[in-house]
């Protein structure tokens, strides 16, 4: 396979192949954090071939880049130069000394590719015009698994989006007499989990997670809400708990070794994280949506490329994926444009919306009909503020709860433009109804 590989290399020579100038490689190299303004260079060795030998630890997850931000957290400005692999979390242990096809630039930006063994590793990237072929070879035998570290207590399993991976939980929170608790949104129909003291240092390493692990007691897996149901001992796995599509409040009582769920209500409300005006991807901090009935709106300028999703849930990032609406696709983002009505839907594709353009914009979610629409201002209907297309009592409704306080001012409400949003913004909704306006 090597000779083939080689055999590449003198390909690339002969048909011409345009060597960058720089290769980044982004991510977790060594103690690299992801940042765009930082990255480990490859060295260009020729034939439009880029090396890189070093080190890397377990669960290292990384992409390529032919340019850094000028400033951190600048990811929009390089995204045209990244690539990585052509789908996400691409284990590259599997085809190790064997040629891989890179994806694309921008398309592939968020496809990383990922290292499960810590070891020593030589990177040779081969930049074609159009295509770009990577090969990794293990340098070193793999450092030996760290052992996992216990320290509070995770929920393992389907629980938040999550998938059964040893590596991944849901930390619960300690609060007083050794009892622990976690708010958790179920997003399939049904789910199993279950808990364990430590997270894997690896993933995929169950191993070393097993003296820690603890569950359901046989015949006692189905959850009864409200009810203090008991727990096996440490060691012990299966079976896990079965929960139904929802959102619960989970309490272990580690003194009596019981888990008690009960329903729990979480804020009517949604929210839109991506990029700025949306919170610069933090999930603690994005923008959120006036309610209005079964419509949220909201108001941003958008200049240049912006990379969006909603939910109606906030946090972190945890609990945003398992409520996350996005596109129906898992392989590429969702360009949309300014006055399209879109059909949205609960998604674990990790992919986004993109909106491209400046201008200012009157944001709508429809939760009942699952449909979201950026209305140009100044282009909707006047008076069509829960951007349906039609003026009617629904429209009258949102200035009236304006009015009372139960719903924040927008610009688009003030319909005579006096800076003020009251009886005779009303009045105009009524003649346009009435068809005198």
């Amino acid at each position: 396979m090597k000779k083939f590989f080689t055999s590449l290399l003198m390909l690339a020579t002969m048909v011409g192949m345009n060597a960058q100038d720089n290769v980044w490689i982004l991510g977790q190299v060594g103690d690299q954090a992801w940042e765009p303004s930082v990255g480990t260079q490859m060295e260009y060795v020729g034939d439009a071939t880029y090396e890189y030998q070093g080190h890397f630890n377990a669960s290292s997850y990384f992409s390529f880049t032919t340019m850094l931000a000028e400033t951190p957290g600048d990811w929009d400005a390089i995204r045209p130069y990244r690539f990585g692999a052509e789908y996400n979390d691409f284990i590259i242990e599997d085809m190790l000394g064997e040629p891989i096809a890179c994806g694309d630039f921008d398309v592939s930006a968020d496809n990383a590719f990922l290292i499960t063994k810590a070891a020593d590793y030589k990177i040779t990237l081969i930049m074609e015009e159009d295509n770009r072929l990577v090969m990794f070879e293990r340098l070193s035998e793999p450092d030996p698994d760290l052992p996992p570290t216990p320290g509070g207590i995770f929920i393992l399993g389907g629980v938040n989006g999550n998938s059964w991976e040893p590596s991944v939980g849901v930390k619960m929170d300690s609060i007083a007499n050794n009892t622990f608790v976690a708010n958790v949104s179920i997003v399939d129909s049904v789910a199993n989990f279950s808990f364990t003291h430590a997270l894997a240092t690896t993933i995929g390493n169950w191993a070393s997670i097993t003296e820690y692990r603890f569950a359901a007691l046989e015949g006692q897996n189905e959850v009864v809400l409200g009810e203090a149901m008991p727990l096996s001992d440490d060691g012990v796995s299966e079976p896990s708990f079965s929960l139904v599509q929802g959102y619960y409040t989970i309490t272990l009582d580690m003194n009596a070794r019981t888990m008690t769920v009960v329903a729990a209500q979480k804020e009517d409300a949604m929210y839109i994280i991506g990029n700025e005006p949306f919170g610069n991807w933090d999930p603690a901090n994005p923008m959120k949506m006036t309610k209005n009935g079964n419509v949220y709106t909201a108001e941003a300028t958008i200049n240049g490329d912006v990379w969006f999703i909603f939910s109606d849930d906030f946090g972190s990032w945890d609990a945003v994926n398992a409520r996350r609406f996005g596109p129906e696709s898992a392989e590429e983002d969702q360009v949309i444009n300014p006055d399209e009505q879109v059909t949205t839907q609960l998604s674990t594709g990790g992919k986004s919306y993109k909106i491209t353009g400046n201008g200012d914009y009157v944001i709508t979610f429809d939760k009942e009909n699952l449909t979201f629409q950026f209305t140009t201002k100044g282009a909707g209907k006047l008076g069509d503020l829960n951007g349906d297309d039609a003026v009617d009592v629904d429209d009258m409704n949102i200035i009236i709860n304006i009015m009372l306080g139960k719903a924040e001012k927008t610009a688009a409400a003030d319909l005579n433009g006096d800076d003020a949003v009251d009886v005779d913004d009303m009045n105009i909704i009524i003649n346009i109804m009435l068809g005198k306006a």
